[in-house]
């Protein structure tokens, strides 16, 4: 299970979930984006996984920005990446990404790009991952 919302306002809204059920901060948190027919991205959802001791039972939130989901079984493509987010070479990741999937003649939603984010940010070393979901595992 996760918890998503609209991204935004995330690192409150996620406290205000954890912080009454004394839940620890888990990682990797998930950048989900929708992108549209020119492949912008128009959207965007953030996600925390729940941490294991929660997941047979996770807590109900209490907030309207935050809900509760539980996500299939999903193949993803991943390409790491140790700069920063906004750095110009991160965006490029997709674009490796992309090629090596078409290489290897698989498919993937060209509708969704996600991001795994494993530091905090801007704090030391970072650790991103740059994902593509494959075409058949729609999450």
């Amino acid at each position: 299970a996760v918890v998503s919302t609209q991204s935004g306002q995330y690192g409150r809204v996620f406290y205000g979930y954890r912080s009454p059920n004394k839940m620890r901060f888990v990682t990797p948190v998930i950048l989900k984006w929708h992108l549209d027919a020119d492949g912008n991205r128009e959207r965007g959802e953030i996600a925390m996984y729940i941490p294991e001791e929660y997941q047979s039972n996770p807590p109900l939130s209490k907030s309207d920005k935050v809900r509760v989901e539980e996500w299939k079984e999903t193949t993803v493509f991943v390409r790491p990446y140790g700069g920063y987010r906004d750095d110009d070479a991160f965006g490029k990741q997709f674009e490796f990404l992309r090629k090596a999937v078409s290489k290897a003649e698989l498919s993937y939603d060209k509708n969704i790009e996600m991001e795994a984010g494993y530091t905090y940010l801007r704090y030391g070393r970072q650790r991103i991952e740059a994902m593509l979901v494959e075409d058949s595992s729609r999450i």
